[in-house]
C-alpha cells in the first residue's frame, strides 16, 4: 500500500465500524424476516424490499469510500455551494417532484426515490458549521442569531411545504448546536 492510501483508512474507528456494520446487517436481515416470501427467497432479490436495501447498504458503503477519499478541505472550502445546491434541490422537489402518501417530497428515478431533505441535513451542518466557525461571527450579535436561524429554518420550511413535517422537525435538533456555541439557554427551551 503506498503512503496515501494508508492515511485515507488509518483514522478509522474499526471497531466502532464494525458495530455499525453489525447493526445494519442485522437490521437487513430483520428486513428480510419481516418481509418473507416464499416465492422471492433470495436475499439479493430487488423486487423484494430486502433486495432493494442491499443496494441501498452498497450504495452508503460506496459513498462512505467517497468521502473518505475527498479531501477534508473540500468540505471547509465549499459548504455554502453545498447548501445552496440543497435548498435548491428543495425548491425543485416542490414544483417537480412525486406526491407519496400525501407528502411532495420525493425525486422518483423508475423504482427508486431520492429525498433532497435528507442530504439538506448534511447540507445545513456543513452551512452552520462554517458560519460559526468564522472568525468576525460573535455569539452574542442579534446578526449572527438570526443568519444561523435563517440556515437552519429556510431548508425546515421549504420541507414542511412539501408536507413533510417529520423531517422538518429534526432540523430543530440544530438548536443543540446553537447552545453549544455559546446561544443562551432559552433557545433551547425553545427548540424543545
Amino acid at each position: 500500500m503506498s503512503r496515501e492510501q494508508k492515511t485515507i483508512f488509518q483514522n478509522i474507528d474499526w471497531m466502532l465500524t464494525g458495530l455499525f456494520l453489525v447493526l445494519i446487517l442485522l437490521g437487513w436481515l430483520n428486513i428480510y424476516a419481516a418481509v418473507y416470501n416464499e416465492e422471492h427467497n433470495n436475499i439479493f432479490d430487488i423486487s423484494q424490499k430486502y433486495g432493494k436495501q442491499t443496494l441501498f447498504i452498497g450504495g452508503a458503503i460506496l459513498i462512505a469510500v467517497i468521502i473518505l477519499i475527498i479531501d477534508a478541505n473540500f468540505f471547509t472550502a465549499f459548504p455554502f455551494p453545498i447548501y445552496i445546491v440543497c435548498v435548491l434541490t428543495l425548491i425543485a422537489v416542490i414544483f417537480f417532484g412525486t406526491e407519496i402518501s400525501g407528502s411532495k417530497s420525493w425525486f422518483r428515478f423508475g423504482e427508486f426515490g431520492l429525498q433532497p431533505a435528507e442530504f439538506g441535513k448534511f447540507a445545513v451542518a456543513l452551512a452552520l458549521a462554517k458560519y460559526m466557525s468564522a472568525m468576525n461571527t460573535r455569539v452574542e450579535r442579534l446578526q449572527t442569531k438570526a443568519i444561523a436561524f435563517f440556515i437552519i429554518l429556510f431548508p425546515a420550511a421549504l420541507i414542511v411545504l412539501q408536507k413533510e413535517a417529520g423531517t422538518a422537525l429534526v432540523y430543530i435538533a440544530f438548536i443543540f448546536v446553537l447552545f453549544r456555541e455559546g446561544f443562551s439557554g432559552n433557545f433551547l427551551l425553545g427548540g424543545f
